[in-house]
């Protein structure tokens, strides 16, 4: 019984990323523009992303050595700790330009 309900899952999740590829490329041939946007955002996220590996650093790696940690593992982990933190940073200095932008109006 649990093996069919995976096998679901995996079918379900199979034919959701189908959906959302061709959905994808439709509205991409309907709305050329609007892909040049989207096509921005993602290169955007992969330089920050680059650059949050390139900044993280894996030399922690032996602290946790009971724990079957490698330097690469934790240097992945760091990268997306170093994405984050940019991002929340970006998310809150947005939210304060707004709102000060918004006293003096």
């Amino acid at each position: 019984m649990v093996d069919f309900g995976l096998y679901a899952t995996y079918a379900l999740i199979g034919v959701s990323v189908l959906l959302i590829v061709v959905f994808a490329i439709t509205q991409i041939a309907k709305n050329p523009a609007g892909a040049k946007n989207a096509i921005i955002g993602i290169v955007a996220m992969v330089v920050l992303f680059i650059i949050a590996y390139v900044v993280a650093d894996g030399s922690d790696a032996e602290s946790f050595a009971g724990k079957n940690i490698s330097e690469g593992t934790s240097k992945q982990v760091g990268t997306g700790l170093i994405a984050f933190y940019i991002l929340a940073g970006a998310a809150i200095l947005s939210i304060l330009y707004s709102e000060v932008t918004r006293l003096f109006k």
